[in-house]
This record gives C-alpha cells, sequence and structure tokens, in this order.
C-alpha cells in the first residue's frame, strides 16, 4: 500500500525531473524535486533538439509554445561524403508541432523551471543532495544535505532523473550495463551568419575534418551546435590558446565574424539500467539510459519515461489503481531504451568502425555512395527519434493483433469543434479518453450507448470524430461527449475509416486498444489502467480543447 500523506519526490532538476513533476501535477499529485546544485545552471547546449511528438508532452502544461516560438524548426536532413551531398531526408511536418525543433536544453530548462516554480503541487529545492537511501514496503526514506545541514525526507515513491552519474543508481545497487566509447567529441556552440539552410547537416570525411564526422544545427539567435569527432591527439585547451581552435571553426564557416558561446568534449555512453524500477524507486532520462547524440534520442526519450511514470505513479498514489500498474512502466521504456541502443549503435559502428572489415566496408560504402543509390541508402548518419511502440506491453489490448496503431503514440489530425479548427491530440493528455471513429451520427450514438452500458473502473472522456458533414442529432442528445469533424479527413487517413471503432487512449497518449466491440470498453479500460473493479464512474468532460 502507498502511504498518501507523504509526497513523491523527483531527484534531479533537469528536463526529464521537471517533466515528471509537472505531469504529477497535471493528474493532481503534490512532489517535491530536489536538485544538488544551488540553482539552475548552464551547462552547455547538452541536448539542442527537441522532437515534435515530445513537445506534445510539454504542451499539456504549457510550455509547448514558447519552445517552439523560440526554436528552430526544420524539416530536411542532408547528408554529405568529402563535402558532396549524398542524400537528403524530408519530415513532413504534422497538423501540430513541426518534426524537429533546436533549442538548448539550457533554454527547455528555464521554461519548464519558471512552470513548475508556478505550480502550488510542485516544490522545487535546490542545494540539496540525496546521500543515502532506505526503503521498506511502504515508503522511502532519503537522507540529505542541504543549505541548513543534514537532513530526511520520506517519500511514497521516488522517480530518479539524476543524469548520466546517478547517485541514486550507485545508492540502490542496480547494474548500469553497456559502455563508453573512446574516442572523443567537441562540442561547440558559435554565433555567426552563415550561408546554410537552417536544417540538420551531416558529414562524412569533410576537408574540414578528414577521415571523421562533423555534425552541424541551426539554433536560435543565429548560433549553431558544431559537432566534430576528434583525432586521439586533439588538446583543445591547447588550441584556444595557439590559435589552432580558431583555424578550427574557420575551416568549417569560413571567413565570417563569430563569437564562441560554448565549448566542452565529451565520450558518449551506450549504457542502460538493468532494471528501471528498484521497490519504490523508479529511475528516468539518463540516469537510466545513456545514449550518443546522433538521432536526438537522450532527452526526447527521458521526456516520454516521465509522462510515462507521471499517469502510472498518480493512478497507484490516489489509490484509482493496482500497484502492479507500475510493473508496467519498467517492460514499456527499458523496451523503448533497448530499441533505442540500438538504433545508436548500429550509426556508431558505421561512424567508428570497430574492426578491419568494418572499416573497408564503409570506406567503399562512402566511396560510391555518391553514384549508386544501393550504397547511398546504407550510410547511416543516425536514424532521428521517434515515440516507441508499446507492441509488448501487458496494458495494451486490441481485438485485432494486426491493427498497427495498438500501443503507438495517437495520430493528430486537423479536426473542427463547435465551427472552429483545432487539432485531435488537444483532446487527450488529461486522463483517459475513449475516441469513437464512426462514419455517422447513428453509428456513434450506437457505440457510446454500448460503452456506458458497462461500470467503468477509471473516469474516461468521451470523443467522437464524424465526417465532414452530416448530423449529429442523436449524439446532442447524450451528455458529456465531445463532437469533432473530420474535416480534412486526415482522422480517415491517420486511424482507418469504414466501420465504427472505439479507440481508448492513455493519459500519455499512446493508444491501449482498439475494438470494434464497443460492449468490451469497460473490460478494455480496467485491464489497461489496473482500475480497481467497482460502480460505474461518470465521464469526464475535462479535455484540454473541448468545445
Amino acid at each position: 500500500m502507498s502511504r498518501t500523506d507523504e509526497p513523491l519526490v523527483v531527484v534531479g532538476a533537469g528536463p526529464v525531473g521537471l517533466v515528471t513533476a509537472l505531469r504529477l501535477a497535471d493528474h493532481g499529485v503534490r512532489s517535491i524535486v530536489l536538485d544538488a546544485k544551488p540553482a539552475l545552471q548552464k551547462q552547455g547546449s547538452k541536448a539542442c533538439l527537441i522532437q515534435g511528438d515530445v513537445l506534445e508532452v510539454l504542451d499539456k502544461f504549457g510550455c509547448a509554445a514558447p519552445i517552439a516560438a523560440e526554436g528552430v524548426t526544420w524539416t530536411v536532413a542532408r547528408t554529405y561524403v568529402r563535402d558532396r551531398e549524398i542524400r537528403s531526408a524530408h519530415y513532413a511536418p504534422g497538423p501540430g508541432f513541426g518534426p524537429f525543433v533546436n533549442i538548448s536544453q539550457h533554454r527547455i530548462e528555464q521554461v519548464l523551471l519558471a512552470a513548475a516554480e508556478r505550480h502550488p503541487l510542485v516544490e522545487v529545492r535546490w542545494g540539496h543532495e540525496v546521500v543515502g537511501l532506505e526503503q521498506d514496503r511502504e515508503a522511502v526514506t532519503l537522507r540529505l544535505t542541504g543549505p541548513e545541514g543534514p537532513d530526511r525526507l520520506t517519500a511514497a515513491y521516488v522517480v530518479a532523473c539524476d543524469g548520466v552519474r546517478s547517485r541514486l543508481r550507485e545508492l540502490t545497487g542496480v547494474r548500469w550495463t553497456g559502455y563508453t566509447h573512446r574516442d572523443r567529441f567537441l562540442i561547440t556552440d558559435i554565433r555567426a551568419r552563415l550561408d546554410l539552410p537552417k536544417e540538420r547537416h551531416f558529414h562524412y570525411d569533410p576537408a574540414c575534418n578528414p577521415g571523421r564526422q562533423l555534425v552541424m544545427h541551426p539554433q536560435p539567435d543565429e548560433t549553431w551546435r558544431i559537432d566534430w569527432q576528434l583525432p586521439p591527439d586533439a588538446d583543445i585547451e591547447a588550441e584556444q590558446v595557439n590559435g589552432e581552435f580558431d583555424r578550427r571553426v574557420r575551416a568549417v564557416i569560413g571567413d565570417v565574424p563569430y563569437e564562441v558561446d560554448w565549448v566542452s568534449t565529451y565520450r558518449f555512453h551506450q549504457r542502460v539500467v538493468e532494471h528501471m524500477r528498484v521497490g519504490r524507486v523508479f529511475f528516468a532520462g539518463d540516469a537510466a539510459h545513456a545514449l550518443p547524440p546522433y538521432g536526438s534520442r537522450g532527452m526526447n526519450s527521458g521526456i516520454q519515461d516521465a509522462d510515462n511514470i507521471a499517469w502510472k505513479l498518480a493512478l497507484v498514489y490516489q489509490g484509482q489503481a493496482e500497484a502492479d500498474l507500475l510493473e508496467s512502466y519498467h517492460v514499456e521504456r527499458h523496451a523503448a531504451a533497448r530499441e533505442n541502443l540500438a538504433v545508436t549503435e548500429a550509426t556508431i559502428r558505421f561512424m567508428i568502425p570497430p574492426t578491419r572489415w568494418r572499416r573497408w566496408t564503409r570506406a567503399v560504402l562512402l566511396g560510391l555512395s555518391g553514384a549508386l543509390p544501393a550504397a547511398r541508402d546504407r550510410v547511416n548518419s543516425g536514424r532521428m527519434a521517434e515515440p516507441f511502440v508499446y507492441r509488448e506491453s501487458p496494458i495494451v489490448r486490441g481485438d485485432d493483433p494486426q491493427q498497427p496503431l495498438v500501443g503507438s503514440f495517437a495520430p493528430d489530425a486537423r479536426v473542427a469543434a463547435a465551427h472552429s479548427g483545432t487539432r485531435l491530440r488537444r483532446f487527450f493528455g488529461a486522463g483517459f479518453v475513449g475516441l469513437v471513429t464512426a462514419p455517422d451520427d447513428s453509428a456513434a450514438a450506437a457505440a457510446v450507448t454500448a460503452m456506458r452500458a458497462q461500470a467503468w473502473s477509471q473516469p474516461a472522456s468521451l470523443v467522437v470524430v464524424l465526417p465532414a458533414s452530416g448530423a449529429a442529432t442523436q449524439l446532442s442528445e447524450l451528455a458529456d461527449v465531445v463532437v469533432l469533424r473530420d474535416v480534412e479527413s486526415q482522422v480517415r487517413a491517420g486511424y482507418g475509416g469504414g466501420g465504427t471503432t472505439c479507440w481508448l487512449v492513455r493519459p500519455d497518449g499512446h493508444i491501449a486498444a482498439a475494438s470494434t466491440d464497443p460492449e468490451s470498453f469497460a473490460s478494455l479500460l480496467q485491464a489497461c489502467s489496473r482500475g480497481p473493479a467497482g460502480p460505474a464512474v461518470k465521464a469526464s468532460t475535462s479535455t484540454k480543447g473541448a468545445a
């Protein structure tokens, strides 16, 4: 059982920790965020890109719009070999945010921290370092050092978001599997007006870094993130003194004025914890998995960790779900971490071949890439981040095993509500949603009536999407149903058309179940939320975009 008189504690006030706290607050749960630093500090660009679907998480508490407005949205990723472009990948913009928005992690943290400080259910305590941990079946006790000396804090649950050097990993003894790569990389953020499209530029064997890689990402305020693979003998501190660093930058940008905003070197990790849950402690973000930057999967997957654990902890903490719901966090997010590791490992093995055979193969592919499409397609410059699909989750259901959307992040679509335009995803995120796609008013009303015929274990909003035209008289007689119009047929394209389908959308926006039998909705809701059996629950209408 849970100690509901104790708060939930989040360790780490980076983007993952702050999103965890804000999403818990969205679900009505108080949390305390602890961070050993005395205040928010700029630590370079670190992450420099947020994926559009991940911005949807931040949109649930009002932080996406300012980040998207300030950031640089791009839709094209270009790959070059020896300064010749061999490929461009084009990403279609959706109804909501752009596919990728470049902005520094520090700016994201500033926006999130301001939101956390405004929220009455979030308390951020700087200068508090966790130095000890004890837990039993009911609570976790943390030993702290803080501004006023040693302290203790008891929590119902703890979410460890304390980064790649996580102290809580050490205190719980969870295994940190994987490796750290031997090669070093250089990150430089410079301000300069460059005659380059504001897109992603990935170079193999450029003249400015022969035999190695270089990546360029645009940032706001005419800033560019440049990432070099370094030779073993590179001494960046010496280069900054003897002028070689300026020559290094000039070899990339040419003879234009520039200012250096940040310089740092790093070695990347390929690591994941063996278990993302240890008793009442849950690991998220870099504390749970460490990834190379290629494909921008680190912070983006960490924010998805936060959204995943927040709704589950909230339901269990509030007594609305059985405790075994929490087991699904490890199942779902560890699988996501393993997939990210596999994707980035393939990129790294191409970038830095570990054997003579792989080096020869890469050299041949790069040499042929300008002339042969087959060789060009095998040049790996990093597969960009995207939400994981929970196909093997114990809390995902469907009467059609081949239904491709079950477990995926629910597709967005432009729709109309009460004669004004909006987006479908604006109706997800506050709780569970029963989404009905139907060919007409009569079929939709029959489905809603059947869905409500059984007792529900959780509150759920009901959202119905109808074709652009046609009556909605029967639905208008039903209370607490949001009716949307598929004005551009994007719902039909994304979800499939024809008959009536009932979709169960989770609080994190993933599709938990799909069925053509509306009478199964109550049982699917119970199975996917691990809610206790009980009397019928009145449908909620607390959806953000409700008309």
